[in-house]
Protein backbone atom coordinates (compact mmCIF):
# COMPACT_ATOMS: atom_id res chain seq x y z
CA UNK A 1 0.00 0.00 0.00
CA UNK A 2 0.84 3.48 -0.70
CA UNK A 3 0.28 6.50 1.54
CA UNK A 4 -0.43 9.41 -0.70
CA UNK A 5 -3.18 12.46 0.24
CA UNK A 6 -5.88 13.73 -2.11
CA UNK A 7 -4.12 15.18 -4.94
CA UNK A 8 -0.89 14.71 -2.75
CA UNK A 9 2.83 13.53 -1.89
CA UNK A 10 2.91 9.49 -3.03
CA UNK A 11 5.29 7.39 -0.46
CA UNK A 12 7.67 7.34 -4.08
CA UNK A 13 7.96 10.93 -4.03
CA UNK A 14 8.34 11.01 -0.52
CA UNK A 15 11.41 8.69 -0.37
CA UNK A 16 13.03 9.91 -3.23
CA UNK A 17 12.95 13.20 -0.65
CA UNK A 18 14.44 11.26 2.09
CA UNK A 19 17.15 9.74 0.06
CA UNK A 20 18.54 12.90 -1.21
CA UNK A 21 18.63 14.50 2.20
CA UNK A 22 21.35 13.86 4.25
CA UNK A 23 20.68 12.07 7.64
CA UNK A 24 20.99 14.65 9.73
CA UNK A 25 18.15 16.82 7.75
CA UNK A 26 15.94 14.23 7.51
CA UNK A 27 14.03 14.66 10.47
CA UNK A 28 13.10 17.94 9.01
CA UNK A 29 12.43 17.11 5.76
CA UNK A 30 9.64 14.48 7.04
CA UNK A 31 8.34 17.13 9.43
CA UNK A 32 7.64 18.99 6.02
CA UNK A 33 6.82 16.65 4.10
CA UNK A 34 4.13 15.61 6.45
CA UNK A 35 2.47 19.16 6.90
CA UNK A 36 2.42 19.50 3.16
CA UNK A 37 0.37 16.25 2.85
CA UNK A 38 -1.81 17.63 5.54
CA UNK A 39 -2.76 20.67 3.81
CA UNK A 40 -3.87 18.29 0.38
CA UNK A 41 -6.02 16.59 2.61
CA UNK A 42 -4.68 14.39 4.77
CA UNK A 43 -3.33 10.36 4.52
CA UNK A 44 -5.12 8.15 2.33
CA UNK A 45 -4.28 4.69 1.53
CA UNK A 46 -4.35 3.42 -1.76
CA UNK A 47 -2.89 0.61 -3.58
CA UNK A 48 1.00 0.32 -5.09
CA UNK A 49 1.46 0.76 -8.59
CA UNK A 50 2.92 -2.44 -10.38
CA UNK A 51 6.07 -1.87 -12.07
CA UNK A 52 6.27 -2.65 -15.68
CA UNK A 53 8.78 -4.90 -17.21
CA UNK A 54 12.32 -3.62 -18.12
CA UNK A 55 14.39 -5.09 -20.21
CA UNK A 56 18.21 -5.82 -19.43
CA UNK A 57 20.61 -3.05 -19.13
CA UNK A 58 17.95 -0.63 -17.49
CA UNK A 59 18.65 0.71 -13.72
CA UNK A 60 16.25 -0.80 -10.85
CA UNK A 61 16.29 2.03 -7.92
CA UNK A 62 15.23 -0.30 -4.98
CA UNK A 63 16.01 2.61 -2.08
CA UNK A 64 19.42 2.19 -0.75
CA UNK A 65 20.63 0.13 -3.68
CA UNK A 66 20.46 0.50 -7.96
CA UNK A 67 20.87 -2.99 -9.74
CA UNK A 68 21.35 -3.03 -13.50
CA UNK A 69 20.30 -7.03 -14.70
CA UNK A 70 22.76 -7.34 -17.64
CA UNK A 71 22.05 -11.56 -18.75
CA UNK A 72 22.33 -14.81 -17.71
CA UNK A 73 23.83 -18.13 -18.38
CA UNK A 74 23.29 -21.74 -17.76
CA UNK A 75 26.99 -23.79 -17.42
CA UNK A 76 28.13 -27.11 -15.96
CA UNK A 77 31.25 -25.86 -14.35
CA UNK A 78 32.19 -23.24 -12.17
CA UNK A 79 35.00 -22.85 -10.74
CA UNK A 80 35.40 -24.49 -7.50
CA UNK A 81 32.05 -24.89 -6.50
CA UNK A 82 30.28 -28.03 -6.55
CA UNK A 83 26.72 -28.97 -7.28
CA UNK A 84 25.09 -31.18 -4.99
CA UNK A 85 24.19 -33.65 -7.67
CA UNK A 86 26.70 -34.25 -11.03
CA UNK A 87 23.63 -34.18 -13.05
CA UNK A 88 22.54 -30.92 -12.14
CA UNK A 89 23.89 -27.32 -13.38
CA UNK A 90 24.43 -23.75 -12.20
CA UNK A 91 21.84 -20.92 -12.94
CA UNK A 92 24.55 -17.43 -13.28
CA UNK A 93 22.73 -14.33 -13.48
CA UNK A 94 25.02 -11.04 -13.77
CA UNK A 95 24.18 -7.86 -12.67
CA UNK A 96 26.21 -4.60 -11.32
CA UNK A 97 24.90 -3.43 -7.94
CA UNK A 98 25.43 0.46 -6.76
CA UNK A 99 25.38 1.35 -3.66
CA UNK A 100 23.12 4.26 -3.14
CA UNK A 101 22.26 4.58 0.61
CA UNK A 102 25.47 6.50 2.62
CA UNK A 103 26.51 3.75 4.34
CA UNK A 104 28.35 0.75 3.47
CA UNK A 105 25.79 -2.51 2.96
CA UNK A 106 25.36 -5.93 3.15
CA UNK A 107 23.26 -7.68 0.01
CA UNK A 108 20.19 -9.08 1.44
CA UNK A 109 19.83 -13.11 -0.03
CA UNK A 110 16.68 -11.99 -1.31
CA UNK A 111 17.74 -9.05 -3.08
CA UNK A 112 16.77 -10.78 -6.11
CA UNK A 113 13.96 -12.95 -6.83
CA UNK A 114 13.66 -15.89 -10.39
CA UNK A 115 10.49 -16.23 -12.23
CA UNK A 116 10.33 -18.69 -15.34
CA UNK A 117 12.54 -21.05 -13.86
CA UNK A 118 11.71 -24.08 -12.03
CA UNK A 119 14.08 -26.82 -10.32
CA UNK A 120 15.89 -24.34 -8.23
CA UNK A 121 17.08 -26.23 -4.91
CA UNK A 122 16.85 -23.13 -3.10
CA UNK A 123 14.43 -19.53 -4.13
CA UNK A 124 17.94 -17.06 -3.01
CA UNK A 125 21.36 -18.02 -4.67
CA UNK A 126 23.88 -21.04 -3.59
CA UNK A 127 26.30 -18.36 -3.47
CA UNK A 128 27.56 -14.65 -5.01
CA UNK A 129 30.61 -13.39 -5.96
CA UNK A 130 32.36 -9.93 -7.61
CA UNK A 131 33.05 -10.52 -10.94
CA UNK A 132 35.89 -8.70 -10.74
CA UNK A 133 38.30 -11.21 -8.85
CA UNK A 134 35.58 -14.42 -8.11
CA UNK A 135 35.59 -13.44 -4.37
CA UNK A 136 33.02 -13.78 -2.56
CA UNK A 137 30.47 -10.53 -2.43
CA UNK A 138 30.56 -9.28 1.34
CA UNK A 139 30.13 -5.75 2.23
CA UNK A 140 29.43 -3.21 -0.98
CA UNK A 141 30.56 0.21 0.07
CA UNK A 142 28.33 3.22 -1.73
CA UNK A 143 28.64 4.78 -4.79
CA UNK A 144 30.99 1.76 -5.57
CA UNK A 145 29.61 0.19 -8.45
CA UNK A 146 30.47 -3.99 -8.45
CA UNK A 147 29.20 -6.55 -11.06
CA UNK A 148 28.34 -9.21 -9.25
CA UNK A 149 27.43 -13.15 -10.07
CA UNK A 150 24.42 -14.10 -8.45
CA UNK A 151 24.36 -18.16 -8.48
CA UNK A 152 21.59 -21.13 -8.06
CA UNK A 153 21.68 -24.74 -8.56
CA UNK A 154 18.57 -26.03 -10.92
CA UNK A 155 17.98 -29.69 -11.14
CA UNK A 156 19.29 -31.15 -14.37
CA UNK A 157 15.67 -33.00 -14.46
CA UNK A 158 14.48 -29.20 -15.17
CA UNK A 159 14.20 -27.15 -19.02
CA UNK A 160 16.79 -24.94 -19.09
CA UNK A 161 15.06 -21.92 -19.27
CA UNK A 162 15.07 -19.46 -22.54
CA UNK A 163 14.33 -16.26 -20.80
CA UNK A 164 13.82 -15.25 -16.59
CA UNK A 165 11.75 -12.66 -15.05
CA UNK A 166 14.36 -11.18 -12.33
CA UNK A 167 12.23 -9.03 -9.57
CA UNK A 168 14.21 -6.53 -7.36
CA UNK A 169 13.72 -6.02 -3.68
CA UNK A 170 13.42 -2.55 -2.07
CA UNK A 171 13.26 -1.57 1.15
CA UNK A 172 11.99 1.95 2.73
CA UNK A 173 13.70 4.61 4.83
CA UNK A 174 11.33 5.16 8.20
CA UNK A 175 11.17 4.80 11.32
CA UNK A 176 11.67 1.73 13.56
CA UNK A 177 8.80 1.40 15.92
CA UNK A 178 11.30 0.26 18.72
CA UNK A 179 14.06 2.88 19.04
CA UNK A 180 12.51 5.70 17.38
CA UNK A 181 15.50 5.21 14.67
CA UNK A 182 15.27 5.37 11.03
CA UNK A 183 16.84 2.56 8.69
CA UNK A 184 16.27 1.34 5.39
CA UNK A 185 14.13 -1.58 6.06
CA UNK A 186 11.67 -3.97 4.27
CA UNK A 187 7.81 -2.74 3.76
CA UNK A 188 6.16 -2.29 7.11
CA UNK A 189 2.53 -3.10 5.33
CA UNK A 190 2.83 -7.00 5.27
CA UNK A 191 1.95 -9.13 2.84
CA UNK A 192 3.30 -9.43 -0.74
CA UNK A 193 5.71 -6.32 -1.73
CA UNK A 194 5.76 -4.90 -4.59
CA UNK A 195 9.17 -5.14 -5.90
CA UNK A 196 11.14 -1.84 -7.03
CA UNK A 197 11.55 -3.39 -10.64
CA UNK A 198 10.88 -6.76 -12.97
CA UNK A 199 13.56 -7.58 -15.64
CA UNK A 200 13.37 -9.84 -18.41
CA UNK A 201 16.95 -11.19 -19.68
CA UNK A 202 17.46 -14.00 -21.54
CA UNK A 203 19.68 -17.20 -21.14
CA UNK A 204 22.63 -18.43 -22.57
CA UNK A 205 23.13 -22.08 -22.05
CA UNK A 206 26.59 -23.30 -21.93
CA UNK A 207 26.35 -27.20 -21.08
CA UNK A 208 29.12 -28.50 -23.11
CA UNK A 209 30.78 -31.37 -21.33
CA UNK A 210 34.22 -31.03 -20.01
CA UNK A 211 36.94 -32.79 -22.42
CA UNK A 212 38.34 -35.84 -21.27
CA UNK A 213 41.49 -36.38 -21.52
CA UNK A 214 42.51 -39.30 -24.23
CA UNK A 215 43.11 -43.14 -22.95
CA UNK A 216 45.10 -45.84 -24.60
CA UNK A 217 43.33 -48.10 -26.66
CA UNK A 218 42.32 -51.18 -24.78
CA UNK A 219 44.14 -53.76 -25.74
CA UNK A 220 47.10 -51.93 -27.66
CA UNK A 221 50.29 -53.28 -25.18
CA UNK A 222 53.80 -52.14 -25.64
CA UNK A 223 56.39 -53.31 -27.76
CA UNK A 224 59.52 -55.11 -26.14
CA UNK A 225 62.62 -53.74 -26.35
CA UNK A 226 65.16 -55.41 -28.79
CA UNK A 227 67.10 -58.34 -26.60
CA UNK A 228 70.23 -58.78 -26.37
CA UNK A 229 72.14 -60.91 -28.42
CA UNK A 230 75.54 -62.39 -28.14
CA UNK A 231 79.10 -61.05 -29.67
CA UNK A 232 80.00 -63.03 -32.47
CA UNK A 233 83.53 -63.46 -30.89
CA UNK A 234 82.74 -64.90 -27.47
CA UNK A 235 79.12 -66.87 -29.33
CA UNK A 236 79.89 -70.51 -27.61
CA UNK A 237 82.63 -69.57 -25.36
CA UNK A 238 82.71 -69.50 -21.48
CA UNK A 239 84.85 -67.62 -19.34
CA UNK A 240 88.10 -69.25 -18.57
CA UNK A 241 88.61 -70.33 -14.94
CA UNK A 242 92.29 -69.58 -14.88
CA UNK A 243 94.58 -72.09 -14.47
CA UNK A 244 94.73 -74.24 -11.34
CA UNK A 245 97.76 -74.39 -8.82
Amino acid sequence: MSVTGQGGLSRSVTRGLLDQATPGLRWAVAVVLLGVSGLFGGLDSVPDPQPETLTAGTPVYGGPWEVTVEGAVVQRVLGKLRLEKETNRWLVLTATVRITAHESSILPSDLLTLDGVTGLTSPTPADAALDRDKSRLRLLQPNMPERVLFIWEQSGDAPVPSSITVSVKQRTYREDSLSSAWYWMDSDTGGDVTPAGIVTVPVRADLAAPSASPSPSAGSTPSPGPRPTASPKTAGRTPSAGPTP
